[in-house]
């Protein structure tokens, strides 16, 4: 009797998008596993993880912006919640050819899939984290007076992120066959995190009448000088306002 003939592979099931976050909280690296081990073919059809990993933390972007921009409030809620997400999109999108020439020069064996797995389950990661911090975030931003205090806040909040996101990202390029030494990348990735909030500013506070976006260039740390401006000048501005008049 002749052998019965390969049966040609199945599409893959769709992956629910609680699913997908399930497995990048408590078993990560399978999303680089499945990355691997996918046929050189592509008739089982790629696995929608990533696109829902990268849109549910684009989402956690969202409303975590949303948040933050309770320090102001108003209008500016919504403008700090459209420009989270695009701080993060645009910095992705400036250091992803770094990663992929980092990493190839550290060892990473790269396929499509597997660079769309670990850039997915870092931006994942970073999303569910900053969700996770979300009521910290509000907490601050409607009580604190200094908007310095609040930009310094989620600078740490941020640095928290990233410690986690590289928990996935570091892990998935061991997997992946990378040596040492990519923990620079997730220095320059802060770092342009930083200028591209700066590009995009103001975030956090914009005075009546001021564009969506303001031109001219500056560095990250000059910005954060101005910060500590904007407070000196408020507090000066209230200390000139009249004080109201006693009721009858």
């Amino acid at each position: 009797m002749e052998p019965n003939p390969p049966q040609p592979a199945r599409p893959a099931a769709p992956e629910s998008g609680l699913k997908a976050f399930d497995r990048l909280l408590t078993k990560p690296l399978t999303l680089v596993d499945d990355a691997a081990d996918a046929p050189a073919d592509t008739a089982a059809g790629p696995s929608s993880a990533p696109l829902w990993l990268l849109a549910g933390g684009l989402a956690g972007f969202v409303i975590y912006g949303a948040a933050a921009g309770c320090f102001q409030g108003g209008g500016q809620v919504l403008v700090t919640a459209f420009k989270a997400p695009l701080i993060a999109a645009l910095t992705l999108l400036l250091c992803l050819p770094s990663l992929y020439v980092f990493g190839a020069l550290s060892g990473v064996r790269w396929t499509r899939r597997r660079l769309a797995s670990s850039v997915a389950g870092f931006v994942g990661t970073l999303g569910i984290l900053l969700g996770a911090l979300l009521p910290i975030s509000w907490l601050f931003s409607v009580s604190s007076r200094y908007l310095a205090s609040a930009v310094w806040l989620h600078v740490f909040l941020w640095i928290i992120a990233l410690a986690f996101g590289w928990r996935f990202l570091g892990g998935a390029l061991r997997q992946s066959g990378a040596g040492g030494g990519m923990w620079l990348w997730l220095v320059l990735f802060a770092i342009v995190s930083f200028q591209v909030s700066t590009f995009l500013r103001p975030v956090l506070w914009r005075d009546p009448g001021k564009p969506l976006f303001e031109s001219g260039k500056m560095f990250f740390l000059e910005q954060l000088g101005e910060v500590g401006d904007h407070d000196e000048r408020a507090d000066k501005a209230r200390q000139a306002a009249p004080a109201p008049a006693p009721q009858p």
